[in-house]
């Protein structure tokens, strides 16, 4: 894997890209970075090109954000796509990255493949509940990479707490690429019954569910998980 630097419109987009055919976009949690997919690569198919961007606001990409929606954060992905020269992508969003994955995917980009890995949009958010539990929340976050910006992520957190965000099953209903969603059957951040409400609403997706796994399939089980993925991508488990 090479860290590199695209230059988009708002800033710059730092990403790990590895050499490859078949072109997979990996989008990460909030207050994560890309390398919360590190594990999970060594065991997907080496036909994979792979990009895995710190998405705006995180890691080592810009952190002035003029926008704190979900519609922004696509928008920014998806001209990120265009600058990097990436054409019908696999695209997988964990969490945050699920529910930016799903914007995009419904009006902005159509994905040759989705796959959801307990992915938000649907479910209350932490921007919701008191705000104790917000602070505790972010500082949670705060811990997990110095990198992190408390200002960014608590607008973020307050923004997503809008009902307008929300991925609506009518939206999820319209939604062409073949889908897969995946979760981890203990996920005590986004509990497994929004994995069947997914389901439900995205025509033909199929189901996973990981059993050894919380929130984070890629760090809590990443040999199963990419045996989903390259399964699912090529209909081959091996590498």
């Amino acid at each position: 894997m090479q860290r590199r630097i695209i230059h988009i419109s708002e800033g710059d987009i730092s990403y790990l890209h590895r050499e490859g055919n078949t072109p997979i976009v990996f989008l990460h949690g909030l207050g994560g970075t890309g390398n919360s997919w590190l594990r999970l690569v060594s065991n997907l198919d080496p036909d994979f090109e792979i990009f895995i961007p710190d998405l705006p606001g995180h890691g080592r990409s810009y952190k002035d954000l003029r926008d704190y929606t979900i519609e922004a954060q696509a928008s920014a992905v998806r001209e990120f796509l265009i600058s990097a020269g990436v054409k019908d992508p696999v695209l997988v969003g964990n969490s945050y990255g699920g529910w930016i994955s799903l914007r995009l995917s419904i009006s902005m980009v159509l994905p040759q493949k989705l796959i959801l890995v307990d992915s938000a949009g649907i479910n209350p958010t932490v921007g919701e509940m008191e705000s104790e539990f917000r602070d505790s929340f972010i500082d949670r976050l705060m811990s997990m990479s110095p990198l992190n910006n408390r200002r960014v992520l608590e607008r973020i957190v307050l923004n997503n707490a809008r009902k307008e965000e929300k991925i609506t099953p009518e939206e999820l209903s319209r939604i062409t690429s073949p889908t897969a969603i995946i979760w981890g059957r203990n996920d005590k951040m986004i509990g497994i019954e929004y994995a069947h409400k997914l389901h439900e609403y995205i025509p033909g997706s199929v189901l996973h569910i990981i059993d050894n796994s919380g929130h984070l399939p890629q760090i809590d089980a990443p040999e199963e998980l990419g045996k989903i993925l390259n399964s699912f991508v090529f209909g081959r488990n091996g590498l």
